[in-house]
C-alpha cells in the first residue's frame, strides 16, 4: 500500500485522479492510499515526516498559499518524499527545481502522461524501499535502511556501517556488500569504501567529502566512481 497526498483544489481534478489511481491499480495490481486536501495550509496542518511516499501538488492554489510556497514549508519537515507539480503552465514547472521536485505534469492530465510519471515515480519509491539491510552488529541482529548509510568501510575483515545513527560493525566483505546493493545508489571509490552516493558533496580530484569525510578516490576506480555520481546526480 502505497500513502500519496494529492494537494487540488479543483473537485473535477481531484475526480479524474482518483479515477487514474483507480485504474493504475487494476492494470499494474498496485494499492493506493490517497488523501485530498484542497489548500495548502490545510495540508501543511496535517503533514507529517515520512507520512506519505509521493506527493502531488498543484502549483496554481486558488485559495491561501500557492503550491510553490506549500512545497518550500514541506520541504522544511521532509526533504526526501518524492513531489511531482500538477500546472496549466509547463513554464512554472521549473520552479519545481527550488524544491526538488521529482517531474511534473501539464493540464489537462491525461491518464498516458499520469501513468508514465507515476511509474517512474513508484520505480524510484520502490527503490528506496529496497533498503534495509540486517547486519548483526556485536552479536546483535540489527537493520539498517540503507538510505541512512553514509558509506560502508571495509578493515581486513571487519566492515563499518557509517551511518546518521552512528557507527556499527560486522564482519564480512565489501565484494559482498556491493552485490547487496547492486541497483541502489552505492559506488565505490576504492577498494576499501562503498559510498551511498546520496551523501557525497564534492570531489576534489582523487578526493571525495561523503557526509563530511574525505574519502580517497584511487586511480582505478575513479573514471567508474564518477560515473555513477553523474548518473545519480542526472536522476535526482
Amino acid at each position: 500500500m502505497l500513502t500519496i497526498a494529492v494537494i487540488e483544489d479543483q473537485p473535477k481534478d481531484c475526480e479524474t485522479l482518483n479515477g487514474f489511481f483507480d485504474k493504475l491499480t487494476k492494470e499494474e495490481g498496485k494499492r493506493f492510499s490517497l488523501a485530498f486536501f484542497h489548500t495548502g495550509e490545510t495540508f501543511l496542518d496535517h503533514f507529517q515526516k515520512g507520512q506519505y511516499d509521493l506527493i502531488l501538488m498543484d502549483i496554481e492554489l486558488g485559495q491561501g498559499i500557492n503550491g510553490l510556497e506549500t512545497s518550500k514549508r514541506l520541504r522544511k519537515i521532509d526533504d526526501n518524499v518524492i513531489l511531482i507539480f500538477m500546472t496549466n503552465l509547463a513554464q512554472y514547472a521549473i520552479d519545481g527545481y527550488q524544491v526538488n521536485a521529482f517531474d511534473y505534469c501539464v493540464k489537462p492530465i491525461t491518464y498516458w502522461d499520469f501513468k508514465t510519471r507515476i511509474k517512474n515515480a513508484l520505480s524510484r519509491i520502490e527503490k528506496k524501499h529496497k533498503t534495509k539491510v540486517l547486519i548483526n552488529a556485536e552479536g546483535n541482529k540489527r537493520v539498517i535502511e540503507a538510505t541512512n548509510i553514509y558509506y560502508i568501510e571495509v578493515d581486513n575483515h571487519l566492515l563499518i556501517y557509517h551511518t546518521s545513527e552512528g557507527d556499527f560493525q560486522s564482519y564480512g566483505s565489501l565484494k559482498e556488500e556491493a552485490k547487496e546493493f547492486a541497483g541502489l545508489d552505492f559506488a565505490k571509490c576504492n577498494s576499501c569504501f562503498l559510498v551511498n552516493l546520496a551523501y557525497v558533496e564534492k570531489v576534489d580530484g582523487f578526493d571525495a567529502t561523503v557526509a563530511g569525510k574525505k574519502l580517497l578516490i584511487s586511480h582505478p576506480k575513479r573514471k567508474e566512481f564518477l560515473d555513477a555520481l553523474n548518473k545519480y546526480l542526472s536522476q535526482s
